[in-house]
């Protein structure tokens, strides 16, 4: 009897042990879950700092919680705070907080854990002295061999979570976010490029239009600034005929640049936006432009968007501005892994070689160039006088990657 009683109890144990351990494992799918669902609903740092924070602190009954971003070698800045901490304590977390980066001390394999710290310290004084300790655990943001931050999340002595039991979902979730940090930094570093990138381009646009035109401006008025002291009334009104010539074509120009360069990838896509080009472009010429897409659904980079996009509005101003088209063609092409642009029209053409004294025209040429190689594509431009332009563009349909490997 008593040997069943054991074996009786020892089964009972062991189910309970099973029981426990299946329950933790839901609870850590179920914790993985909500914060990988923070990190996807994401839109920036910041967002991703919060809603990170966020779903810590109510997956694991923290009472608080801190994220902290290590800039550089001495900089630890806080960017995200849920719950009442006291405002000294904030001000010091380096003091308290002490995780020292970089340092060879911290082991990538472990989370840190400061296992005390007076209550009064971290909330402050109460109506009501508490004598009762605060349990800190700190979870380090990883990538690769580097650290990016933590989070430190406060826990009352009441607290009923067992952190040991979640030790290595925790260090999941820390290399998880530090590889969401890496990737928004790098989007970014790719905005901002990408904006002096717009900027430099801006500026040889007004220096090769709007500047020349005002230049010119200049030295008419001038010019009749003489002419009225030689009281020839003929020679005033056609100055003056000029002048206003000369100031019509800078609006047209300046217009012209606001509308180029206002028009970013809308909602719909890079399809919709070169769709918007056209149609301004049949407004503005009064002339068909046909145009034929045949790429399949497939999604790319920012940058090969905005390039793309950029390099279709330069062939239709250029188009608008010298080739007295009665046509233009603008077909979108898919063959063996490539993505083709073919711009044409039936106007007069050009000679690339003479090309060269219309600073403008040149300029255009040579940015359609600049922006081909930024996404690494095959550009031609074909021309003779009197028998139209074909400008054939050519690169791989690479959908966007992710930007950072896994961390498996």
């Amino acid at each position: 009897g008593n040997m069943i009683n054991q074996l009786s109890r020892d089964t009972e144990t062991q189910l309970q042990k099973h029981t426990d351990y299946i329950s933790r494992e839901s609870r850590s799918l179920a914790i993985l879950y909500d914060v990988a669902s923070s990190i996807n609903a994401a839109r920036d740092l910041n967002e991703l700092f919060e809603k990170s924070l966020d779903s810590l602190c109510k997956n694991l009954n923290a009472s608080a919680g801190i994220i902290r971003q290590f800039i550089g070698k001495n900089k630890k800045d806080i960017v995200a705070s849920r719950g009442d901490i006291n405002h000294t304590f904030l001000s010091s977390a380096d003091h308290f907080l002490s995780i020292d980066y970089p340092s060879s001390d911290i082991k990538l394999d472990r989370i840190y854990r400061i296992d005390s710290l007076d209550h009064e310290t971290v909330f402050g004084l109460s109506s009501t002295p508490r004598q009762d300790k605060v349990r800190v655990l700190s979870i380090l943001l990883q990538y690769r061999e580097g650290i990016l931050g933590a989070i430190h999340l406060f826990f009352e002595d009441d607290s009923s979570v067992d952190l040991e039991d979640y030790s290595e979902l925790l260090l999941s979730i820390g290399q998880h976010l530090g590889s969401a940090v890496e990737k928004f930094r790098l989007l970014e570093e790719e905005s901002e490029l990408l904006v002096m990138q717009e900027r430099t381009r801006l500026s040889h646009e007004l220096h090769d239009s709007l500047a020349q035109t005002i230049a010119s401006l200049r030295i008419q008025i001038r010019v009749i600034d003489e002419t009225f002291h030689s009281n020839d009334e003929k020679a005033i009104w056609h100055q003056m005929e000029r002048i206003e010539y000369t100031i019509d074509q800078a609006n047209h120009q300046l217009r012209e640049l606001i509308a180029h360069f206002r028009i970013p990838i809308n909602e719909q896509g890079l399809i919709s936006s070169i769709e918007e080009s056209i149609r301004r472009t049949q407004e503005e010429m009064g002339i068909p432009v046909y145009f034929q897409n045949e790429w399949p659904e497939q999604e790319f980079t920012a940058e090969v968007e905005l390039n793309v996009l950029r390099i279709v509005q330069e062939c239709l101003v250029n188009i608008r501005k010298h080739s007295q088209a009665e046509v233009v063609r603008v077909l979108l092409s898919y063959r063996e892994g490539d993505n083709i642009v073919l711009i044409e029209d039936d106007g007069i053409g050009f000679d690339e070689s003479s090309v060269i004294s219309e600073r403008g025209r040149h300029l255009g040429l040579n940015i359609l160039r600049d922006r081909a190689r930024e996404i690494n594509a095959g550009i031609d431009i074909e021309s003779e006088p009197g028998d139209g332009t074909r400008i054939h563009l050519q690169f791989k349909a690479e959908p966007e990657k992710a930007l950072l490997e896994s961390t498996g």
